[in-house]
């Protein structure tokens, strides 16, 4: 298969799969935990368990199994020290970070691997307002990037060209890489 068509079929299928994702998997989701967040929070018992991504820090869970893989942060957490210190609290951080577990769902999510191809003029957007684009997709996961000096986007999955890169660097994104749809300020 052409590069060419790689492209012209990535595009409007990471499209349509993304959607399909956000509304009949997010967003559902998102709703019922807007609901039901008040109450586990008051009501779940909480435990102190391993983070998934940052081996050897100790998150607050739900000790519900159902409610932490549902509204859960297997990241972070509950509720971080640095989101305390900020002014937050469990509420606003499952609204910050809502179903924030997806990305490690199978079929939802996928993992960084040597089979991404990506399109764009820079094989990774710094995060720093470098201006930059790229458009990366690995079989039904697609992923594009937007961003100019002030603001960015980003839209689909969290893939990146670097991704296609044995030696790229390993960092959170290699447990799973959920949906975005972000608006970032520079």
């Amino acid at each position: 298969m052409s590069s060419r068509w790689n492209i012209l079929w990535a595009a409007p299928w990471g499209l349509a799969s993304w959607l399909a994702v956000e509304l009949l998997v997010f967003l559902p989701l998102f709703i019922a935990g807007l609901i039901l967040m008040p109450a586990l929070i008051r009501f779940a018992p909480v435990v102190q368990v391993e983070s998934r991504v940052n081996l050897g820090q100790q998150i607050e869970a739900f000790r519900w199994r159902w409610a932490q893989t549902l509204f859960g942060n297997w990241e972070d957490g509950l509720l971080p020290q640095w989101w305390v210190e900020s002014g937050g609290n469990r509420y606003s951080w499952f609204v910050r970070n809502p179903i924030c577990n997806l990305r490690f769902w199978p079929i939802v999510s996928t993992l960084p691997s040597p089979s991404v191809r990506w399109v764009g003029n820079v094989a990774a957007v710094p995060a720093d307002g470098t201006p930059g684009w790229f458009l990366a997709w690995q079989g039904i996961y697609v992923g594009f990037r937007w961003q100019c000096a002030s603001w960015g986007i980003w839209a689909g999955w969290k893939l990146s060209p670097r991704d296609s890169q044995p030696d790229a660097p390993r960092d959170y994104r290699y447990f799973g890489l959920g949906t975005a749809c972000q608006i970032m300020r520079f």
